[in-house]
């Protein structure tokens, strides 16, 4: 017979359902793909999102200069791809840009989509947090890297979230 109270699930519980529910849904996947072709339509750099369980005990750069060099993106036609890389199991995440994007954005690119990738990740918007870190680094390749030609570029590598 109900009491009246309402039972809470065990502390353990929740750390339990993260390791069984997804990092990111379907749906976020899609508004983050939608984000990377729309920035990616203002400029010829190449913009990718990949998300891993754990990084093995490596640390997070050598981690995502590895994967960046696996996934392609130094074989870009501009050498101006950037790679997103999430550790969600380890909380913690890496951006990491081809020679061009830091000859011309500098370091004062890294800071801020660290930071807008961060305060939301800090809220637990992990869609969100991706997708604004798109959009703040494709701002930023299109200051850099216009696209000049009218028309789609084309697209060097696919812009859906991988996963390992």
């Amino acid at each position: 017979m109900p009491d009246g109270k309402v039972k809470r699930p065990a502390p353990w519980s929740r750390f339990f359902r993260r390791l069984w529910r997804p990092f990111l849904d379907a749906k976020e996947k899609a508004l983050i793909s939608a984000a990377i072709a729309e920035m990616e339509a203002r400029t010829t750099g190449e913009i990718h999102v990949h998300v891993i369980g754990r990084a093995g005990g490596d640390d997070i750069l050598d981690y995502t200069r590895k994967k960046f060099m696996d996934l392609g993106l130094d074989k870009t036609a501009g050498r101006n791809g950037v790679l997103i890389l999430v550790s969600h199991l380890d909380h913690q995440f890496a951006i990491w840009g081809d020679e061009a994007v830091n000859a011309k954005a500098g370091q004062a690119l890294w800071p801020r989509a660290a930071e807008v990738l961060k305060s939301h990740l800090a809220q637990g918007r992990h869609g969100e947090a991706i997708e604004a870190c798109v959009r703040e680094v494709g701002q930023e390749l299109a200051a850099h890297f216009p696209q000049d030609k009218p028309g789609p570029e084309p697209n060097q590598l696919s812009n859906e979230v991988s996963e390992s």
